[in-house]
């Protein structure tokens, strides 16, 4: 992926920090490489990238051995946040919320896929 594709992405996830209690976003790579991320810069990035993409790999073969098609998002709830994983082309945008911010799940879902099409005509275009 090219540097200007990387920074337009980064320009994206960076301008959905704060909404709807996001604290950050990464965009990672199938091998859990991380392409680029708007999470603070104390937060270990590449751990977290290479974790995410497990967990989606991982309930992405679960759901197909179901028979229940393709995974396009995953939402996981802890007590210490929202994480919201959308298939972005052959990418995946990863969504945290903060700790204790009031979340809405709904505008969070609809922002994150707002984004994630336009970041899947940009990865594609690349």
């Amino acid at each position: 992926m090219s540097k200007e594709v990387v920074d337009k992405a980064q320009g994206i996830l960076s301008a959905m920090n704060g909404q709807h209690g996001i604290l950050g976003c990464l965009l990672i790579a199938s091998d859990g490489g991380l392409i680029a991320s708007s999470l603070p810069a104390e937060i270990d990035t590449a751990m977290i990238a290479a974790l995410c993409s497990t967990l989606f790999s991982n309930n992405s073969i679960s759901i197909r051995r179901m028979n229940r098609g393709d995974l396009t998002q995953m939402t996981l709830v802890t007590e210490r946040g929202i994480l919201h994983f959308y298939q972005v082309a052959n990418v995946v945008l990863v969504v945290l919320t903060a700790r204790g911010h009031k979340v809405s799940l709904e505008g969070l879902l609809r922002l994150v896929e707002d984004q994630g099409r336009t970041l899947s005509q940009l990865v594609q275009a690349s």
